[in-house]
């Protein structure tokens, strides 16, 4: 990410005497003097009490001073008893009563990959989200949670289609552990809405006035806001989604799971310095510890708090943002502004040169001033909070400093929530309200910089394993049956390890999916050893028996001697003949074709292919195309309409990227540069790819074999 956003210091300044001292400072200092002074205590006593204000003034256990302990350790001591799982249910599918008198809604929000967007796609992304903040009146929770990512039952599915009997299934197994072995997590992003009794009169919010009007009111401007926000979101790069019925009453059962006392569970057990504790094997709580931003530095890169979710550890984070009036809002920066010129001029009336800091904050607050002034941001009060949270404490704690880590690295400053974790644990919760308050005011340009829905998908849960997340090394898995087309397009040099990756994928692929038959077009003489490793049958062409006659088995066709013009025709109607059998039954099948540019050049051979993967969805047939460069398909019509029917495509190294090419594919500078850069699997222990499934996924993977299926492949290619 390379956009970065400007953002104001905290404005909330106490005045400093004789340039050192606040209000409270000097009260920290003086009081026990001043109380032995009064009560005409000895000369020893006032100086013990000097020393004791000095004590109290400079030592800040855990960044508190003692007074501010003092008020919350007797209030933290009551709360925490009271920590319970707020009084919650779904209500007429689409609403979640949180009590007599407050309603909300959920909506989730797809993301997408802000790292793989070019500066003016993340500044539009900017805009949006910032539109959203400008647009509202009412407060907004948006919760980017992560849990655990176990590919356990993907290895189960395995087990039960009986694959691990087999060296490929055995490997492929270890394969998955070896994954399994580092924790991954998927991030999910959902904001929270309410709607609150509120007739703008305390004496009627008090009395039970017109009741069953209000509900209806409030539903009905639940209803509205949701809608506000759904549609002010939905655009090509992100989707939200309102929860309703079963997927509403799940997502509020796994929000109040970690509140549910059951089995024994003695509850949250919050202390001092933990939100939550996991004190025997029965809790349904994790070790929690969070952290609120106390100051930002003078810009932020957008999307900042991806760089927390990308931390070894599982992370929380929450940001609320609540609208402010805009004409109390602008008064209050004038008294601060006056304020701070005022303690300026007193600085320098004395003698002092130390202003930078309160120079610093005089210009944020004019240049909060003037983007109020043009109408182009909105006052808002935004805090956020981040959450380490794991079942074993000692990861807890690594996952915090990590997080403590990349905030200084980033210049930003932030608070722990000592003797204030019963707060911290329900601010962090989607469906309590936000005690902790630690809020900032600030323009909506710089709210919207904490764009969060910027993460990565990792994939479904059905499928093959195409690779890692080189970002934080993620299994991609992804079930191309599921896709609303089945068909892919992999791309790339020569030697670039395109098809080394589609051998991959079609040994995979025969032990995840089944009753799966695998046809590959081989006009390189490639992949006759994959297909036989399979039990499958290679014939060389021309054919003379029909395909309905070959017992529905794996089947790879190949031409005599590589090269011969001739075989042009040959695989046309090879072609046609796989795609006329394949129309007359639904068996999920994989339709492999390399050197599809032979096939491009050649119109018959165009129009086949586009016809077959246009329809290859209605046929449950998977079609692959192979070809040395992007530019083979999106020179002429059909092959650009074949690309327009393909949800995924996979870009292995070019040599050259034609402008065509980045002009279709709507690649980034950054993108285009990463063509020419991506590691191969002759200079490298794995390949790299960049894999696009249109509204799924969008990143740079790392592509890696097992040791059975390297021997497989490269027993083929060594013949």
């Amino acid at each position: 990410m390379s956009l970065r956003i400007k953002a104001p210091g905290r404005l909330d300044v106490d005045t400093k005497l004789f340039g050192q001292f606040t209000v409270k400072d000097l009260t920290r200092l003086l009081t026990p003097a001043a109380l032995a002074y009064f009560t005409n205590a000895p000369i020893p006593v006032l100086a013990s009490a000097l020393v004791l204000g000095a004590v109290w003034y400079r030592w800040t256990p855990l960044g508190h001073h003692l007074d501010q302990l003092a008020y919350h350790a007797p209030r933290w001591f009551i709360n925490k008893r009271q920590l319970k799982a707020p009084s919650v249910a779904p209500h007429r599918d689409e609403y979640v009563r949180l009590d007599r008198d407050t309603i909300a809604a959920v909506i989730q929000v797809s993301p997408t990959n802000l790292d793989m967007k070019t500066d003016t796609e993340q500044g539009a992304l900017h805009n949006i989200y910032q539109d959203l903040l400008d647009t509202v009146t009412y407060p907004i929770h948006i919760h980017s949670q992560q849990r655990s990512r176990n590919l356990r039952n993907y290895k189960e599915n395995i087990w039960q289609r009986g694959s691990p009997g087999t060296d490929l299934g055995e490997h492929y197994s270890q394969y998955i552990n070896s994954l399994s072995e580092e924790e991954q997590s998927t991030t999910k992003h959902y904001i929270i809405l309410k709607s609150e009794k509120d007739t703008g009169h305390w004496l009627l919010d008090k009395l039970q006035y017109n009741n069953y009007s209000r509900k209806k009111n409030r539903r009905s401007e639940l209803d509205n806001r949701c809608r506000e926000v759904i549609t002010t979101l939905n655009t090509a790069d992100l989707q939200a989604e309102r929860l309703t019925e079963s997927s509403l009453k799940s997502k509020v059962h796994r929000f109040s799971e970690g509140n549910v006392i059951i089995g024994g569970d003695t509850g949250p057990q919050t202390s001092p310095t933990w939100n939550s504790r996991r004190e025997d094997y029965n809790s349904s709580h994790q070790y929690r510890k969070t952290l609120y931003i106390s100051e930002y530095p003078s810009s932020v890169e957008l999307g900042w708090p991806l760089q927390l979710l990308r931390t070894d550890g599982l992370i929380d984070v929450t940001q609320v943002i609540e609208p402010r009036d805009t004409g109390k809002a602008t008064r209050k920066l004038q008294r601060i502004s006056e304020k701070l010129n005022a303690e300026i001029d007193s600085f320098l009336s004395h003698g002092y040169r130390g202003t930078n800091k309160l120079e610093s904050l005089l210009e944020d607050t004019e240049w909060i001033l003037d983007l109020f002034a043009d109408r182009k941001a909105q006052p808002v009060d935004h805090a956020v909070y981040i959450t380490a949270h794991s079942k074993s404490k000692t990861k807890c704690r690594q996952t915090l400093r990590q997080i403590k880590n990349r905030l200084d690295t980033q210049q930003i400053k932030y608070g722990n929530t000592f003797l204030r974790t019963d707060q911290a644990y329900k601010t962090q919760q989607p469906l309590y309200p936000d005690p902790l308050n630690e809020t900032q005011l600030v323009p909506s340009t710089t709210a919207a910089a904490g764009f969060p829905f910027g993460t990565q998908q990792t994939g479904q849960r059905n499928g093959v394993i195409y690779g890692v997340d080189t970002s934080d090394e993620a299994p991609i898995l992804a079930d191309r049956f599921q896709w609303p087309s089945h068909s892919m397009a992999r791309m790339g040099m020569v030697g670039s390890g395109k098809s080394y990756a589609a051998k991959i994928e079609l040994l995979r692929a025969d032990l995840v999916y089944d009753d799966l038959q695998i046809i590959a077009v081989d006009p390189k003489k490639e992949y006759h050893e994959i297909i036989q490793s399979l039990d499958g049958t290679c014939i060389t062409l021309p054919h003379k028996q029909s395909l309905e006659q070959l017992d529905d088995q794996h089947l790879c066709f190949q031409v005599e001697e590589r090269g011969q013009r001739d075989d042009v025709d040959e695989l046309v109607d090879l072609v046609q003949d796989i795609y006329s059998y394949t129309s007359k039954n639904q068996r999920k099948t994989l339709v492999l074709i390399d050197e599809a540019r032979i096939l491009m050049n050649h119109e018959t051979g165009r129009q086949v292919l586009n016809q077959f993967v246009l329809e290859g969805r209605d046929t449950n047939t998977a079609v692959t195309l192979i070809s040395q460069n992007a530019s083979h398909f999106t020179y002429c019509r059909e092959g650009r309409e074949i690309l327009d029917n393909m949800p995924c495509k996979v870009f292995m190294r070019h040599d050259r990227v034609p402008d065509d090419v980045v002009e279709y594919f709507q690649l980034s500078d950054r993108e285009r540069q990463e063509l020419h850069e991506l590691k191969t699997g002759t200079e490298s222990e794995y390949s790299e790819a960049l894999l696009k499934i249109s509204g799924k996924l969008d990143t740079r993977i790392k592509i890696e074999s097992t040791d059975i299926e390297h021997q497989i492949i490269n027993q083929g290619e060594n013949q």
